[in-house]
């Protein structure tokens, strides 16, 4: 049976990945050598210069389009009507392509060249098959012909100098305990993506974007991501039946498929269809109700896809006996039931295209150890040499120009250094406390302490002196005195004064300008005072527990003064005081 003229240009489809197609690479300039012998069409060059991962990439392609040639199937010479591109796929990811006839449709019979740019910039190395799917238009003997075929060119995709481009990641070090993020890069939707992260931290996960990441102890962390890029491929086609409508024309008048003498059959094949119309038209079995093909490999990157099963005629039009309309899913087979009787089965798969695997490292740097310890008097930091930076804290202030590892304290309170290791790491000292000091004066009968505590005890030789409480006492007699402050940051300071007046005063300055007597007496004294600067003297009697007894004025009549002066009390020690215009001067008297 003569069949109608079916054109069969070279086919070399292969299944690859889709990267972007056209709007992003104007500019192209067509090849006017590009040709051969005999005349076809033909794509130039074959294999276009080499990329490199990273880098940015620019080439151009050319379409050798003659108006007239000889189809090596048929051996019949036709004329090249129409080209129109269909579909661009096996793009190395991160390239796109645009031809200079935004409509992809080209008249050969206008001219016979078109270009195409492919520029961007890959992301991974590798050998990549790009395919470009077209709808070539001929016409033989008056009869116009569409044929889905395809043109295939190599792109070699060197590796480049720069480290990671499959993912990105903030921040990639840090000192103690970092947490992570994680963003994928490179995602090829609708082609199915897949990825797998290998953390180094003993996680994973398969998100595009996984969950922030932990690093909680100092060390080096090897991060990986393998991103899969897959395809739907239509690998079979079987059809077990088909409807009437093949039959009833000129090729087939009867009904009567595989009867004797008069039976004929139909004369199946299908055409595939994307979203731009017929991508590929299978070949013809001829006189059979049921049909099986078989090895297609055929990338379904174009969605939506569907198939139309068709008898095929020669004089008559061709009988269509059904379309489905393929969901893609991944895995065996999909049966089909339509147009009334047209029954059977696709097999489509899951096919890797491409694969990135990409490495980065995360470090974590060991916070310095940072102990402060009290020498004498200073404050110095052990093994000073781990660390190149210091900074000095008083009460959680910083002190200024203190930036040494050793550091004498300027006062009390709580003293810290904050040390800075080579990774810019730092820590954070120990506490040390310097309390204040403190020192008891006298001036006569007081005592006092020194001030800045909260509160005071106060002890005479050993027993504690009732209601002394604060920084100032009168003395109570001859003896040991000691003072325990307490103050901020649980500081507690001693310090003792030995009081001792007999003795002490005999042969004293105190003796030569200031005398009582007789002492010991019975209570009457005389106090004669020589050499006194002023013109009035202030006398003060205290008891043993600093209590004033009395207080009594005298006028100084050259330089000196004379008192009587009765004690109507009990046997004991006593202080006076004499006070002048410069100074005071005190004497212990006793009473029998």
């Amino acid at each position: 049976m003569l069949k109608a003229l079916r054109l069969v240009l070279p086919l070399a489809f292969v299944a690859t990945f889709s990267g972007n197609t056209f709007g992003q690479c104007a500019g192209c300039v067509s090849d006017v050598t590009c040709s051969v012998s005999p005349a076809f069409p033909t794509l130039c060059p074959l294999q276009p210069p080499d990329a490199t991962a990273g880098e940015y990439y620019e080439t151009d392609i050319t379409f050798w389009l003659p108006p007239q040639f000889t189809d090596p199937g048929t051996g019949f010479n036709v004329s090249f009507q129409q080209m129109t591109i269909t579909g661009v796929s096996g793009l190395p990811f991160g390239l796109g392509i645009q031809t200079n006839e935004p409509s992809g449709i080209y008249y050969p019979q206008q001219i016979e060249y078109g270009c195409a740019r492919i520029c961007g910039t890959p992301v991974g190395p590798g050998t990549f098959t790009v395919t470009i799917s077209i709808i070539a238009g001929v016409e033989f003997s008056g009869i116009p012909i569409n044929a889905p075929q395809q043109f295939a060119i190599v792109i070699n995709v060197l590796p480049g100098s720069g480290g990671n481009s499959s993912f990105t990641y903030s921040p990639a070090s840090g000192c103690g305990s970092i947490s992570t993020t994680f963003q994928a890069l490179i995602d090829a939707s609708p082609q199915p993506t897949a990825w797998a992260w290998v953390f180094g931290n003993g996680n994973t996960s398969n998100s595009a974007t996984p969950p922030a990441q932990t690093y909680d102890q100092p060390g080096e962390y090897v991060v990986t991501l393998e991103t899969t890029i897959s395809s739907y491929v239509l690998n079979s086609v079987t059809l077990t039946g088909v409807n009437g409508s093949w039959c009833g024309d000129i090729e087939e008048p009867f009904c009567n498929c595989g009867t004797p003498i008069i039976g004929t059959c139909p004369d199946l094949f299908f055409e595939l269809n994307n979203a731009n119309g017929p991508v590929y038209a299978s070949n013809t079995i001829d006189g059979v109700t049921s049909a099986n093909w078989t090895g297609l490999n055929i990338l379904l990157d174009n969605p939506p896809y569907s198939i139309t099963f068709w008898d095929e005629d020669v004089i008559s039009s061709n009988d269509n006996l059904g379309t489905y309309a393929i969901t893609l899913e991944p895995g065996g087979n999909y049966a089909f039931n339509v147009a009334s009787g047209t029954a059977g089965s696709l097999g489509i798969s899951l096919q890797v295209q491409q694969q990135f695997n990409d490495t980065d490292t995360v470090v974590v740097f060991a916070n310095p150890e940072v102990v402060l310890a009290q020498s004498d008097n200073q404050l110095c930091v052990n093994e000073p040499d781990e660390l190149i930076a210091f900074v000095w804290l008083l009460d959680g202030d910083t002190v200024p120009n203190a930036a040494t590892p050793c550091f004498t304290p300027t006062g009390p309170g709580l003293w810290q250094v904050i040390g800075t290791n080579g990774f810019g790491c730092t820590s954070t000292s120990n506490t040390v406390v310097i309390c204040p000091s403190i020192a008891i004066t006298r001036n006569g009968p007081t005592l006092s302490a020194s001030p800045g505590f909260d509160s005071y005890v106060w002890t005479y030789n050993g027993n504690t002196i009732p209601g002394a409480n604060g920084p100032q006492i009168t003395s109570i007699g001859d003896g040991t005195y000691t003072v325990t402050a307490s103050g901020a940051n649980d500081c507690t300071a001693t310090a003792e004064f030995v009081l001792s007046t007999i003795g002490i005063e005999e042969g004293t300055q105190d003796e030569l300008f200031l005398q009582v007597f007789p002492n010991p007496g019975d209570g009457l004294f005389t106090v004669n005072g020589t050499g006194m600067v002023g013109s009035t003297a202030r006398l003060q009697l205290f008891d043993q527990t600093g209590r004033l007894l009395l207080t009594e004025q005298h006028a100084i009549i050259q330089g000196a003064f004379q008192a009587a002066l009765l004690i109507d009390a009990a046997s004991g020690s006593y202080l006076l005081q004499v006070s002048d215009a410069q100074r005071s001067y005190v004497r212990r008297v006793v009473l029998r």
